[in-house]
C-alpha cells in the first residue's frame, strides 16, 4: 500500500514524553498523502505507542494491539505498526507472540517509521518533523530531557529511554521553535514541562 491512498490513526498511551513522540510522528507525516482518522473504524494503518513501565500499562498496550491485531484478522485493518517503550524493551516477544504486528520499532525511530509508513527517506532534522498537537487547545507538552542515569532495581526507564539526555537550550530553541512560536502568539495556550526522571542529574546534554 503506497502513501496515496493510506489512511492512518495514531493510538498513544502512557505518559507525556510518549505523547509528545506520538506528535512528532504525526508531525513527521503532515506533509505526506498519509491522512490521518481520529476514528479507528476509518483507518487502514494503525501506529500504537507502547508504554512499557509499570504492569497495567503493559497489559493496557499489549491489549490495545491485541484488538488492532483482531481487526487486521478479519480484514478491517491492512497495516498494524508498533512503538515506544514496551517495543524498545521487548521487541521479540510482541514479534513471536503477535505476528499480525507488521513493523515493529523503539522509542526514537521517528525517522524510520515515517520511512516505512510513506516508503521515502527522510531525516529527523527535516523540516517535516513539526509536531502535530493532540492536546487540547489549551496546553502543550514540552520534553527537556530523556532516559535516566540510575539502575534503580524497580525501574526500568534505563532499559527502554536509555540514559539522561538533557536538551541544550540552543537546540530546544531550534527543536521547539514552532510551539514556543504558538505559545507566544496565544496566550491562552500554556506550556507542561516534562521533566527529566532525576532532577539531581544533568545529564549528557544533546
Amino acid at each position: 500500500m503506497t502513501d496515496k491512498n493510506k489512511k492512518l490513526n495514531m493510538i498513544s498511551l502512557g505518559c507525556a514524553k510518549n505523547l509528545v513522540d506520538s506528535e512528532i510522528l504525526l508531525g513527521g507525516l503532515q506533509k505526506t498523502n498519509v491522512s490521518l482518522t481520529s476514528n479507528i473504524e476509518e483507518a487502514d494503518t494503525i501506529v500504537v505507542n507502547t508504554c512499557g513501565f509499570l504492569d497495567i500499562a503493559r497489559e493496557e498496550s499489549v491489549d490495545t494491539i491485541l484488538q488492532a491485531a483482531e481487526m487486521k484478522k478479519e480484514g478491517a485493518l491492512k497495516e498494524l505498526v508498533v512503538m515506544g517503550c514496551l517495543s524498545e524493551r521487548y521487541p521479540e516477544e510482541l514479534k513471536k507472540e503477535i505476528p499480525e504486528v507488521d513493523r515493529i520499532f523503539g522509542s526514537n525511530d521517528h525517522k524510520q517509521i515515517v520511512s516505512f509508513l510513506t516508503g521515502k527517506d527522510y531525516a529527523k532534522d527535516d523540516p517535516l518533523f513539526f509536531r502535530s498537537l493532540m492536546t487540547p487547545n489549551h496546553y502543550a507538552y514540552l520534553k527537556i530531557a530523556e532516559g535516566c542515569d540510575n539502575a534503580c532495581s524497580f525501574c526500568s526507564i534505563p532499559l527502554m529511554r536509555g540514559l539522561q539526555k538533557v536538551e541544550r537550550y540552543l537546540q530546544l530553541w531550534k527543536k521547539q521553535k514552532s510551539l514556543l512560536l504558538m505559545v507566544l502568539k496565544n496566550f491562552s495556550l500554556s506550556l507542561k514541562i516534562v521533566l527529566p526522571m532525576d532532577m539531581t542529574c544533568r545529564g549528557k546534554c544533546t
